[in-house]
């Protein structure tokens, strides 16, 4: 799972997931920057029954290098035109989540049963696995 870098999109995302993993016993991944996956273990953390059971990843993201204030990787505090940059620098993360997923499959020895990724992560086009 790939959540939109926004504490309003990290959250339900948890939620989510902590849900489908409940319910199926699905090994499940929320995959975001690390800034964002600190938060995400914050916020496992306080409830110990999901966390071994609910994986986080990061992926790298260099805030300063899309025009962004030093340790910027969520919506909170930015400005519009910060957070225009936000999403342009989200479209980046595509090679990095597409290596991620590679190492998976070569670990598992099978793709993911299904990629969940937020409607504002990504570029113009799709992201085809």
């Amino acid at each position: 799972m790939i959540p939109f870098m926004a504490h309003g999109h990290l959250t339900p995302f948890l939620d989510l997931a902590m849900k489908i993993q409940q319910r199926t016993g699905f090994a499940i991944t929320l995959v975001s920057t690390p800034l964002n996956v600190k938060y995400l273990k914050n916020t496992i953390s306080k409830d110990s029954s999901q966390e071994s059971q609910i994986n986080l990843e990061s992926l790298p993201f260099n805030s300063v290098e899309h025009g962004l204030p030093p340790n910027t990787e969520n919506t909170g505090a930015l400005s519009l035109d910060h957070i225009i940059k936000l999403f342009q620098g989200a479209a980046n993360l595509e090679g990095p989540f597409r290596r991620l997923i590679a190492k998976s499959i070569e670990k598992e020895g099978h793709p993911p049963l299904c990629i969940v990724s937020d409607i504002f992560v990504g570029s113009e086009k799709s992201w085809e696995i």
